[in-house]
């Protein structure tokens, strides 16, 4: 670790604190920047201010320059997952852009290393060297579970946050350093258990999931959920990472059940379905996540009608989504972000509230006492973090439809509010 960030770590609270002594006249609350993009404002520059000004209520103060914050993006760039990381890093890029990439009178720099998903202690070694070598201040992501609990015991020791853009087990935030986007995992996808049994009256369903914590702690979630409106699970499978051979949990589905209700990686979801299709198995699906896009404007015509729970949906109805969308499809010639890119955009709006709140206090607890309970305005709607790093936040059942232009769509049919 480099003797600068040694020493910002060591000193922080005492900066800060001087800071505010001998700012105080200086650092007086400022008014909500909420005012609208005028009409007359290019597309981009008028999203950009709207969601900007949308990230989160309460007021902004006017911090004393301190020294760069670097920010650790890490993200599979390699392998069958290889999608998540361009994607995460256009969201967290757009984010810092609209702010100026500076929050709590800090610059903010990002570096990127490679997530290993078949081998988290390599990502291990790679986070290492992000934080003792590169000086990482804060580290978004990992995205997958195991590499997430692989990272959490040393992001502990060193005292260094840890923002989640696809939620984490419950056990990184509290005594680690976690902070979960949009809620636990075993809390995230609850309410299509619950939609499943009681507004489709749902008796019975199998599973199947990835063979590693995300998967197993969604399903669990969804399962737990089912059972306590009354309903069934009949069969579980649970697929190891890298596994091309779908047709073997296609031909093992118990047929006799009312849905199969699962998860996978957008690539593994499209094979499992087609081969569920060349079967001619006629059993609904419940789709958590849906299928991201771009794997889904591949083969949505194999899901329509099916039912999904979406974390995120470009079409939620909100101001924040749409100054976000609006200034995305302007920069992506009219490109449609998908859920990976919406959160890890988010996420970064998260730690720009956090850092203008606290003038640049970037340890876990002054993030995490920044962030207790503050209104956020965001992309999929209402939000806050509790005050051990767990965000609450809406889930929105959808159904797969294709519009007149030919897209598929995931259709909004019932919100749930406050999941997590």
């Amino acid at each position: 670790m480099t003797s600068r960030k040694v020493r910002q770590r060591r000193l922080g609270a005492i900066i800060s604190t001087a800071a505010v002594i001998s700012l105080t006249a200086a650092c007086a609350t400022g008014a909500t920047d909420s005012a609208p993009a005028a009409s007359s404002e290019p597309a981009a520059t008028a999203a950009a201010s709207a969601a900007s000004s949308a990230a989160a209520s309460g007021s902004a103060q006017a911090c004393a320059p301190g020294e760069d914050l670097t920010v650790g993006l890490l993200t599979p760039m390699t392998g069958f997952a290889a999608n998540y990381g361009p994607e995460a890093a256009a969201g967290l890029q757009q984010a810092l852009d609209e702010a100026g990439s500076q929050a709590g009178g800090r610059k903010i720099t990002v570096i990127t290393a490679d997530e290993d998903v078949a081998d988290p202690s390599q990502t291990l070694e790679r986070l290492k060297q992000m934080v003792e070598s590169d000086g990482a201040d804060v580290i978004v992501g990992p995205i997958f579970g195991s590499t997430q609990q692989a990272v959490a015991a040393y992001l502990k020791q060193q005292n260094v946050p840890m923002f989640t853009i696809l939620g984490g087990g419950e056990n990184l935030a509290g005594e680690g350093t976690g902070f979960l986007w949009p809620a636990a995992d075993n809390r995230t996808a609850a309410p299509l258990g619950t939609y499943a049994a009681e507004d489709l009256g749902f008796k019975t369903i199998a599973t199947l999931a990835p063979d590693y914590a995300y998967g197993r702690d969604a399903i669990d979630g969804i399962t737990k959920a089912f059972e306590a409106a009354g309903g069934t699970v009949a069969q579980q499978q649970w697929v190891p990472l890298g596994t091309t051979d779908m047709l073997q949990y296609a031909t093992k589905l118990d047929q006799n059940v009312d849905a199969l209700a699962m998860w996978l990686v957008p690539s593994d979801a499209a094979a499992f379905i087609k081969e569920y299709r060349n079967l001619g198995i006629k059993v609904p699906l419940l789709l958590f996540q849906g299928i991201f896009d771009p794997t889904y404007q591949e083969m949505g015509d194999q899901v329509q009608g099916e039912v999904g729970l979406n974390e995120y949906n470009h079409l939620l109805d909100n101001p924040a989504n749409a100054a976000f969308t609006e200034a995305y499809a302007a920069a992506n010639d009219g490109a449609i972000p998908n859920q990976t890119t919406a959160f890890a955009y988010q996420v970064g709006r998260n730690i720009v509230t956090a850092l203008d709140a606290d003038c640049g206090d970037a340890t876990t607890q002054g993030l995490r006492t920044a962030l207790a309970d503050l209104p956020l305005d965001t992309v999929i709607g209402a939000a806050r973090y509790s005050a051990d790093g767990m965000a609450v936040s809406n889930r929105v059942v959808v159904k797969a439809t294709k519009g007149a232009d030919g897209r598929y769509e995931w259709e909004p049919i019932k919100t749930y509010e406050n999941v997590g």
